[in-house]
């Protein structure tokens, strides 16, 4: 049975990513409105009062539309891991299901990779008996240990943040600001991203998806060139990339 995979939202105004096996229907983050989620689930065919929620952090930008969500549809469970449970418990008002590092969801396996970040945050890796995506976002570096958990998967979604030189030139951020951005627990620049790429596609990943690519810091277009020329200068060729955005969903990606 294939997997499929949609991202409905990234960004620093919120992320929320769906992968399903056509029975087992998950929201990786639900940091859009409650509407905007319906919207999105209804243009994919999916009864919301049927999905459950994965958390990666705590952050608002990943569960701002929890408290709303779970208030419409209540049959709905979330889950996250044992670190993020009191935060989430105080910022949306939900009682999440907590998980250990390897979890069944109904039909499917998911697993919790730990990942740098100035709060507890998690990457996740979904598989059912023949396929796998991962998501990966707000990570401020990627380890070997990380690049080996995502590994063979047929989908990485993966953070590029932002560009230095752009970060370095922004006159409205604050120097420690910038600070925390560039630091090790804090987002995945565009040539750290291509580096971890090059690393994922050596283990056998041939399509990734860019996320939570910041508005003033970052360009799509940059970002996919750059990851592409790493790429292709390291010898891997045909590898497809694209970039998740803010206000629209991605295609649906298939992975069998």
């Amino acid at each position: 049975m294939s997997l499929t995979m949609c991202c409905l939202a990234s960004g620093s105004k919120g992320n929320c990513c769906f992968v399903s096996d056509g029975e087992t229907n998950l929201l990786i983050d639900l940091g859009i409105t409650a509407q905007r989620a319906e919207k999105c689930l209804a243009a994919l065919g999916v009864d919301p009062d049927g999905v459950s929620v994965v958390v990666t952090h705590s952050h608002s930008d990943h569960i701002g539309g929890l408290k709303v969500f779970c208030k419409r549809h209540p049959s709905v469970r979330v889950h996250c891991q044992r670190e993020s449970a009191g935060e989430i418990i105080s910022r949306a008002g939900v009682i999440p299901t907590v998980d250990a590092r390897a979890a069944e969801i109904g039909g499917l396996t998911v697993n919790a990779v730990p990942v740098p970040h100035d709060v507890p945050c998690f990457g996740y890796v979904v598989r059912n008996h023949t396929a796998s995506v991962a998501v990966v976002t707000d990570v401020g570096t990627v380890t070997d240990g990380t690049l080996d958990a995502l590994g063979g998967c047929g989908i990485v979604m993966i953070e590029a943040n932002h560009e230095p030189d752009m970060l370095r030139a922004n006159r409205r951020y604050s120097p420690m600001l910038k600070a925390r951005i560039a630091s090790y627990r804090g987002h995945l620049s565009n040539p750290d991203c291509a580096a971890a790429c090059v690393g994922l596609a050596g283990r056998g990943v041939r399509n990734f998806i860019l996320a939570h690519l910041s508005e003033d810091n970052n360009d799509p277009t940059l970002a996919v060139s750059e990851v592409c020329a790493c790429l292709n200068k390291s010898g891997y060729f045909g590898v497809n990339v694209t970039a998740a955005e803010q206000d629209a969903m991605t295609g649906v990606y298939e992975v069998c």
